[in-house]
């Protein structure tokens, strides 16, 4: 073993015990940091996947004053944030390991370390200055087990409540939760809509056309380099055919010269989609689909992925930008030109269609509030990502959707 395959190999390890040190932490431990803040832990959080950040969607109580770790995490009355953390054995690993110009860390709101070693403060790519806690300033806890900490059993609400409810009950509660979702897409787009109304573009697209045209570009960044597929879809409102005004865009994730495969294969399909729609239109396209009365729902669903899976662009996704994109922006449509038919058509597509597949966070709020199965149907799923984004998330369990069930239900 030479010595840089013997170095790689100590690094890794106190990396992990940085992991296993973190974890071990309980609730409530109060972590000062490099800004003279204290942050107490609310929730650790959840692992990070392969690329990104160590750990994702930690929470923590911020107070500039002192904090008594046996003040239950409810009755903080100090601001909270939520974000992800970063491990390192060595501060000066936040700039050696390149982050501070990779915008998949401009999530970091913690750099967790053993060894606070460097003079320079830690940035990420966007210029926000991260804090950082050296874990020699945390008293260490009695065990150091390599897992998530988890909430004792009842400790979180809905472990409570769920046991108390009918699946009919769990059913509507999620339907609730989907329809508020879809509710908060439409706004978006009514409110985009009007923004663009009153802005003057060199594109022969109709400001319906723009926002679809740059909603579908970054709904195929969904999971990947969202930021660079919205940039590419403006980009491509004002070029020529085949063209994009490079200026304008970011750099790919990793400061590659060149987007991974997988995004090039969209963006292509993208281009292709932006040729045939300079002569139909990208919102006629769509709208002519939706109100075919001639179709049921399962033959209109089907026509809607014809769309994008001709150009390439796989089922799965086409279902996504159908359910994320199309039909909230076809219901914004029906409510800015008072169309009720249009709003109520893109409402019924909504609740009938069969579900998406399941991701990270369908699949986290299902262990969260124990259900014996992932539930059916887009809708619901997409409830599931209601909770999560509005409370579940932060923890802000006295403000969730559950928490209305002992006061009358839903």
């Amino acid at each position: 073993m030479n010595s840089r395959q013997k170095r790689s190999r100590f690094t890794h390890h106190h990396e992990l015990e940085v992991a296993q040190r973190w974890w071990s932490l309980p609730s409530g431990s109060p972590l000062p940091v490099s800004n003279g803040a204290t942050y107490t832990l609310l929730f650790a959080g959840l692992p990070g996947g392969a690329a990104g950040p160590d750990v994702r969607d930690a929470v923590f109580a911020v107070s500039y004053r002192p904090l008594l770790s046996a003040v239950q995490p409810s009755r903080l009355a100090v601001p909270h944030i939520v974000g992800d953390v970063e491990f390192h054995v060595h501060s000066a690993a936040w700039i050696t390991h390149g982050h501070h110009r990779d915008v998949r860390y401009n999530t970091v709101v913690l750099h967790v370390v053993f060894s606070f070693d460097s003079k320079h403060h830690t940035y990420r790519e966007d210029g926000m200055e991260v804090p950082v806690c050296c874990l020699h300033d945390v008293a260490p806890p009695g065990t150091w087990p390599l897992r998530p900490t988890a909430p004792e059993r009842g400790e979180w609400p809905c472990h409570t409540i769920m046991p108390q409810l009918e699946p009919a009950d769990v059913t509507h509660m999620l339907l609730r939760a989907g329809q508020l979702r879809f509710e908060q897409k439409i706004d978006a787009f009514v409110e985009e809509v009007h923004t663009r109304m009153g802005l003057l573009t060199d594109t022969i697209f109709s400001v319906y056309d723009q926002v679809l045209i740059v909603a579908l570009a970054e709904g195929l960044g969904y999971g990947r380099d969202r930021l660079f597929f919205r940039a590419v879809g403006l980009s491509l409102l004002q070029g020529q055919p085949g063209q994009t005004k490079q200026s304008m865009l970011p750099e790919p994730l990793g400061r590659s010269l060149q987007p991974a495969p997988l995004d090039a294969r969209r963006l292509r399909s993208l281009g292709l989609l932006l040729d045939i729609w300079r002569q139909t239109g990208a919102w006629h396209t769509f709208l002519t689909l939706l109100l075919n009365t001639g179709q049921t729902e399962t033959q209109r669903l089907q026509e809607l992925r014809t769309v994008f899976c001709t150009v390439g662009i796989s089922l799965v996704r086409a279902d996504i930008l159908i359910i994320n994109v199309i039909l909230p922006f076809a219901a914004a449509i029906g409510l800015i030109e008072h169309d009720l038919s249009l709003y109520e058509q893109a409402l019924r597509s909504y609740l009938a269609h069969p579900g998406l597949s399941a991701n990270r966070i369908t699949r986290l709020m299902g262990q969260q509030l124990r259900l014996s199965s992932l539930p059916q149907g887009s809708c619901q799923q997409q409830g599931l990502q209601y909770i999560y984004q509005q409370t579940c998330r932060e923890k802000r369990c006295a403000h969730c959707i559950l928490m209305q069930y002992p006061q009358g239900g839903w």
